[in-house]
């Protein structure tokens, strides 16, 4: 028994705890703002009603986790988002055996859902993001929530 305590606390860091995070699903309305959130770490590829879905797991200024999830042209829009945050020489990411997607450090950002019309007529769905803070200042930031 004392070697498997001994290695439990060599590989603490680098195996999961098993236990899971409480988060609310963020039910963003459209063209209403949203500042100051942490995005933390996402997972695409998940299986929906709707199709393909990616669950963004954010922190709302007030400290509480959620899930924001988006799909079709939104989920282009947040990796495309985060494709360029990863550019900076701040974000790296790391990608899990189970497809979850850990970010180096959070990203603050403000976020606005909208509906816009394509040259064509046709109305699709659009998130934009503007990125605040990332590094040093928002893991700060975040822990102090």
């Amino acid at each position: 028994m004392t070697d498997f305590k001994e290695q439990e606390a060599k590989d603490g860091d680098n195996v999961g705890t098993g236990e899971y995070e409480e988060r609310t699903t963020l039910k963003a309305q459209r063209d209403q703002v949203y500042s100051g959130y942490y995005i933390e770490s996402y997972q695409s590829g998940i299986k929906g009603q709707y199709g393909d879905n990616t669950a963004v797991r954010i922190t709302s200024p007030e400290g509480e986790k959620q899930t924001l999830w988006v799909n079709g042209f939104e989920e282009k829009h947040f990796l495309q988002f985060v494709s360029k945050a990863e550019g900076s020489d701040e974000v790296t990411l790391t990608t899990s055996e189970n497809g979850n997607t850990e970010l180096s450090t959070p990203l603050k950002v403000d976020f606005l859902r909208t509906q816009q019309e394509s040259e064509a007529g046709n109305k699709y769905n659009r998130i934009m993001f503007v990125l605040k803070a990332s590094g040093e200042e928002a893991e700060m930031e975040l822990s102090s929530l």
